[in-house]
């Protein structure tokens, strides 16, 4: 059963893939499970339980429409704004797309949030 949306899953592994990124960047290392959790919630109050459950495609739909969930990925792309830059969200719409890829084949996947968007701040 398909609970998430493929763009779904591609916009929440953007959000993953960039925390990582942020993570990596400010620590020195890889984080685990936990440290990636504390560490999006305490700095973007990103709840990264509930987009590793979209990735994984784990829930219970019935309780979130299609556009709340498309709301609260968006509003977690637009906390992460301000420390992307051009590459990290390059390499991690990559990866999301070859995740994807696998999965659903060679569909094309947009942001919930314009690429615009991330462009103008640099």
């Amino acid at each position: 059963m398909q609970y998430f949306s493929p763009e779904q899953q591609y916009n929440a592994w953007v959000v993953s893939d960039l925390v990582k990124q942020i993570f990596h960047q400010r620590a020195g290392c890889s984080p685990g499970i936990h440290e990636l959790a504390v560490f999006a919630e305490e700095h973007f109050h990103i709840d990264i339980d509930f987009v590793f459950s979209i990735i994984m495609n784990i829930g219970d739909i019935e309780f979130a429409l299609a556009e709340e969930i498309e709301k609260k990925l968006s509003g977690y792309l637009g906390a992460l704004l301000p420390y992307v830059n051009a590459d990290m969200l390059k390499n991690s719409k990559a990866n999301a797309q070859a995740f994807l890829s696998r999965r659903h084949g060679d569909a094309v996947y947009h942001l919930f949030v314009s690429d615009d968007a991330f462009m103008r701040k640099q």
